[in-house]
């Protein structure tokens, strides 16, 4: 299975001719028992940045650079439902689920200086949410809802208004994702210098780009006048001063480097992390992608799930979620009993919903049946179990596995051409509500985002009841309810949740904040 290196919605960058430039250690090369004396961070990106500009932002290196760079309004709390803690916001209010208010930070500055004002903060949002770009409306969608969203400075009072044309509940955690970061004006000013990383005085967060080898590697520099770090408490140590991240897509050479010093920050998704134990070593986990079979229920598409129940339970009961987190993790998944993982807000346990492991009893169903299977080019180990499991239960088979962007299409648009699709979903958001509405009301033609083309009324209904409340008490209540309906119905089964590894060596430490590793919270600690 080729490793979760995605984000739900949004395109992949392109890892083609990338290759290892390697930074000087900042430590010895004694498998990380000691470490000298340093200012410096060595860690590593999958891929190379495409963009500098955080609203443009798609593919994951994109995405953590942006952490780097760009402040937002609010981040993700401490534990595993810590909330939200103040970014460049140090106060807000839900008033309804369609206006909130927030007080940005006093003495927040620019990299050149100029002063973070709500009127900064508005026309960065301004400049986000009227991008033609797909990552710009995946985040703009994430932050503000489906609607209009209406932004009021009032730089003598510091706070900003956001007032929506449709309600949205989840705006607060929306506004934790580096996608909204804030761009200064210099930034805004030369949009194209802002992408390539190259206008001094764009950047509003802790770090600069200092350099960039093209394909390569990027080291960003600490502003010597940054001081608006989130008030974390289990964060100890200090900030590097610098940080370089080179580029590096095989999990064999990272563990080598991360054991020789070469690297003090690696992150793995397979068995290279049991390498590392010990006092040595250090270790967070966290929730990757969130692997589901969505169903295909489109009517007069061709697909035999369409308005068959008994069918999908079927393909639910005849999948062992135990092999295919060997065939395509390594064993080292966690099961999955809802729409995402375990560790969002307002995640059910579904584990009285979802179908157990039945062979004998999906094959009474799938006997004679033809399925096209739809799944990701290089999944191969993970299509051959499905598609074995699905043949052993007596099911024809036929597997299409087109590349990334023709997958999404085909998922989306397409819907004559595919019965059931395997799908990741970014488990990274935080925000139940974008799963849910995969598998509820308007599909994409109809300006949705429900691949299944279900028709779900019940769920449906307890949705948009979530989105419409500021309590939160019922905002999970409600997303329950809707939740629960789709695992009945089996519009989709989930699978497993891909769980992935940052091991730091000896002095140097990383922090996962409510299933989000941030990667400005890496810390030097001797």
């Amino acid at each position: 299975m080729v490793r979760k290196r995605i984000l739900v919605g949004v395109a992949l960058a392109t890892a083609v001719g990338l290759s290892l430039s390697a930074c000087t250690a900042s430590g010895s090369a004694d498998g990380g028992g000691s470490t000298s004396t340093t200012d410096t961070i060595n860690a590593e990106l999958w891929y190379a940045p495409a963009t500098f500009d955080p609203a443009k932002a798609s593919a994951s290196s994109d995405v953590e650079v942006a952490r780097l760079g760009f402040d937002t309004l609010l981040r993700q709390g401490e534990g595993d439902d810590g909330g939200y803690i103040g970014g460049l916001a140090t106060k807000w209010d839900a008033e309804s689920a369609s206006k909130y208010e927030f007080t940005i930070r006093d003495g927040a500055t620019c990299s050149d200086g100029t002063e973070i004002t709500p009127t900064v903060v508005e026309k960065s949002f301004q400049y986000l949410v009227g991008l033609d770009d797909s990552g710009a409306q995946t985040w703009k969608n994430q932050a503000f809802g489906s609607g209009d969203p209406k932004f009021t400075a009032d730089d003598s009072a510091g706070t900003l208004t956001i007032s929506l044309s449709e309600p949205y509940s989840q705006l607060l955690g929306g506004l934790t994702r580096p996608g909204t970061g804030i761009i200064c004006p210099a930034g805004l000013a030369d949009t194209k210098g802002l992408a390539a990383g190259t206008v001094d005085g764009a950047w509003s967060g802790p770090y600069t780009l200092a350099k960039s080898s093209a394909g390569k590697s990027v080291s960003y520099a600490l502003r010597s006048d940054y001081d608006a770090w989130p008030e974390w408490k289990t964060v100890t140590g200090e900030p590097a001063k610098t940080i370089n991240l080179t580029v590096q897509g095989d999990s064999n050479t990272s563990a080598n480097l991360l054991q020789s010093g070469g690297v003090d920050v690696a992150r793995f998704y397979d068995s290279n992390a049991e390498r590392f134990s010990g006092d040595d070593y250090s270790t967070v986990k966290f929730a990757s992608s969130a692997y589901n079979l969505v169903f295909n229920e489109a009517e007069g598409s061709g697909s035999v799930f369409a308005g068959d129940q008994p069918l999908r339970t079927a393909v639910a009961q005849a999948i062992d979620t135990k092999g295919f987190n060997n065939a395509g993790l390594d064993g080292l998944g966690v099961k999955q009993t809802t729409v995402n993982a375990a560790s969002y807000r307002c995640a059910v346990d579904g584990t009285s919903v979802v179908q157990s492991y039945d062979a004998k009893a999906a094959a009474k169903e799938l006997k004679g049946k033809t399925i096209r299977l739809l799944i990701m080019s290089n999944w191969d180990p993970a299509a051959d179990f499905l598609a074995e499991s699905l043949r052993s239960a007596g099911a024809t088979v036929k597997v299409s596995a087109p590349d990334p962007a023709d997958w999404t299409k085909q998922m989306r648009t397409e819907p004559e051409t595919w019965d059931v699709a395997v799908a990741a979903e970014d488990a990274q958001t935080g925000l139940i509500n974008t799963s849910i509405a995969r598998y509820l009301g308007p599909t994409y033609s109809e300006g949705g985002t429900n691949v299944s083309s279900s028709d779900n009324p019940e769920g449906l209904a307890a949705y948009q009841a979530a989105m419409a409340t500021s309590d939160a008490d019922q905002q999970c209540e409600d997303f329950a309810t809707a939740q629960k309906s789709i695992l009945e119905r089996v519009d989709m089964t989930p699978l497993i949740t891909d769980t992935h590894r940052y091991v730091a060596r000896k002095g140097f430490e990383t922090h996962v904040f409510s299933g989000y590793w941030d990667v400005s919270a890496m810390r030097i600690v001797s």
